[in-house]
């Protein structure tokens, strides 16, 4: 069965300082980064399917492309299907140095041949206006503003698994998103979208807040499913029929996923067509219903939602005062949410020179 992984934050596994890893200051790298992709947790719990070759070069470009040319990035775990099937044929898994290397190249080339990593496409929220909001923004920006903006929601706003980390860790990264924000307004929104923009993103900043984990750290943010047709300011918002029987009908969606995870997309579509045309006839109002059981969350949960201010104090004027204040941050206080910072200053974005 195939996996969609959408953002890979649940697999970070922290970070460490190298020194003297090369004498070539063009091979020079002073930092590692880990992601480790298990199928399981520690308590035996599933997280995930095996990945696909495919799925694998996908994760791994979309990882590394978060970082800058100083950090090696260690991929893990049974997961990942693509790094059991390079050991294969080698004596209990274990190469030489050079063979290693020789294979390690060739992934490389594979990984640069296959790269299917869309991080600039949208991440909605499922908050229409909110969602319009963001695309009309950065409509006009390249593809690297988009991917920055969007990597906000998908990384530090509604992060699908949340069980790696502690609930004031997670408002905190949140916080952490509301700067970044403020930084794409007075870096790179124009200043016709810029007051929209920013209202726009802490409105996903306050639905991502709201949002509740369940015992396995998988977060539900208690709105219905973005699905929209179009893009930018000409969006136009379409009902998610999967989502409607999700919320309205869950032994419906039981049996929806049954059928899908069977492998039999014909199959798993008629069903879904056939359903959703019985339940509108059977109940006129279902989707009025569907829509009115978001728009209250987020009347009773949402708007009034006070967003986390440990990073109040970063500056957003460049590139260079985000970091450096982010880095002072760090300094004052060593240890405070460390990962979170980390993985931040780790991002290829801030080593990239303002245009």
């Amino acid at each position: 069965m195939s996996t969609i992984i959408n953002d890979y934050s649940q697999f970070y596994r922290g970070m460490e300082s190298l020194k003297n890893y090369s004498s070539n200051d063009s091979l020079k790298k002073d930092t590692l980064v880990r992601y480790e992709f298990n199928t399981h947790d520690e308590q035996g719990n599933k997280i995930m399917d095996k990945m696909s070759r495919e799925e694998t070069i996908q994760a791994m470009k979309a990882i590394r492309e978060q970082y800058g040319d100083n950090v090696i990035v260690e991929f893990s775990g049974d997961g990942m299907a693509a790094l059991v099937e390079s050991r294969k044929g080698s004596a209990k898994g274990n190469l030489s140095e050079n063979a290693a290397a020789v294979k390690n190249a060739d992934f490389q080339k594979e990984i640069v041949q296959i790269d299917k990593s869309a991080d600039y496409l949208p991440a909605y929220s499922g908050m229409y206006d909110a969602d319009k909001a963001v695309a009309a923004a950065v409509e006009n920006c390249s593809k690297e503003e988009q991917a920055f903006v969007y990597g906000i929601i998908r990384q530090n706003f509604l992060v699908e698994n949340n069980g790696s980390v502690t609930e004031e860790e997670r408002q905190a990264n949140i916080a952490l998103g509301m700067k970044k924000a403020e930084y794409a307004a007075k870096n790179f929104i124009s200043e016709d979208n810029r007051k929209a923009f920013l209202e726009a993103m802490e409105s996903i900043a306050q639905l991502a807040s709201a949002g509740e984990a369940d015992s396995n750290g998988n977060m539900d943010y208690g709105v219905k499913k973005g699905n929209y047709l179009g893009h930018g300011s000409n969006m136009v918002y379409t009902t998610d029929a999967v989502d409607v029987m999700r919320t309205m009908d869950s032994n419906a969606y039981t049996e929806y996923q049954k059928i899908r995870n069977e492998g039999d997309g014909m199959n798993s579509l008629k069903y879904l067509t056939n359903w959703y045309a019985n339940a509108v006839k059977k109940s006129p109002t279902m989707i009025e219903e569907y829509e009115k059981q978001s728009d209250e969350y987020i009347e009773k949960n949402v708007k009034k939602q006070k967003l986390d201010q440990t990073f109040a104090d970063i500056k957003t004027e460049s590139k260079d005062a985000f970091s450096e204040s982010l880095k002072a941050f760090q300094t004052k206080h060593p240890g405070l949410f460390s990962s979170i910072i980390n993985r931040e200053l780790a991002s290829k974005f801030w080593s990239l020179s303002e245009q």
